[in-house]
């Protein structure tokens, strides 16, 4: 089985960052590749690529199902009312500001993925918000805002979020284990990047989480989600670690 993850651009030529995660026998998962997109017909090649005939749940940090003609949709109003106090970003997601987002995942729907969580389809394809995952599986305040700010608060912001991933992905469940790519992401120096190589590590970084949640919804379940919104007017799908046996956050 397959967790694909995908933090998409905004706009045809923004960059992306795509990650794949793979089930590894007898526990956890193993990132496969992490990938910088350089615009849509670089995403829709490496969907391509990475998909494979077996079936696999593909997760998106952008909006999946936008039908309102203006303002914000439902779900992204039960977003900040469950996680304002965290203080994430707040966006209006509508059919004008979202336009490439929608587009895309109208597109995946005609290639075959079933845009329901719940459904057991062989292929799945969700919205989630990292902003908000990260309060989840990270227990933090504050989300770590990779992506804007001087480049030197970015690096530091970059390290901050990869401690993260070690002090809780690793461990799981699902357990994210070693591999050579994993290897590579974790260990880019970061002194050595200038903004453009920067932006891209901070897009494969946030591709990881996304695909971690697919991976989480995969490994754990639907009930191991609480899905905000529903499939008619669009939902955020969100890990949420106080439905599992054990949770690993209680001791945060």
């Amino acid at each position: 089985m397959r967790y694909l993850g995908l933090d998409l651009g905004w706009t045809p030529r923004d960059s992306s960052g795509g990650v794949v995660l793979e089930r590894v026998e007898g526990g956890g998962v193993r990132l496969v590749s992490a990938d910088s997109l350089r615009a849509h017909e670089d995403t829709l090649r490496w969907l391509t690529r990475n998909r494979p005939r077996s079936g696999c749940v593909m997760a998106v940090n952008a909006p999946v199902i936008v039908e309102n003609l203006s303002g914000a949709r439902p779900c992204d109003k039960l977003l900040q009312e469950h996680f304002n106090r965290y203080r994430i970003d707040e966006y209006a997601n509508n059919t004008v500001s979202a336009s490439h987002p929608r587009t895309m995942a109208k597109g995946l729907a005609r290639m075959g993925f079933n845009i329901d969580p719940n459904s057991h389809a062989a292929e799945r394809l969700i919205e989630t918000h990292t902003q908000s995952a990260q309060v989840l599986l990270f227990g933090v305040d504050r989300p770590v805002r990779m992506k804007a700010g001087p480049i030197g608060s970015r690096k530091e912001a970059v390290a901050r979020f990869r401690e993260l991933i070690v002090e809780r992905l690793y461990a799981g469940p699902p357990a994210l284990l070693p591999s050579p790519a994993l290897d590579a992401l974790m260990s880019a120096h970061l002194p050595d990047l200038n903004g453009t190589r920067l932006g891209e590590l901070e897009e494969r970084l946030e591709a990881l989480l996304v695909a971690y949640v697919a991976a989480w919804l995969g490994e754990n379940g639907e009930t191991s989600c609480a899905m905000l919104g529903d499939t008619q007017r669009g939902y955020i799908l969100l890990p949420d670690p106080s439905r599992l046996e054990g949770d690993p956050t209680e001791e945060a």
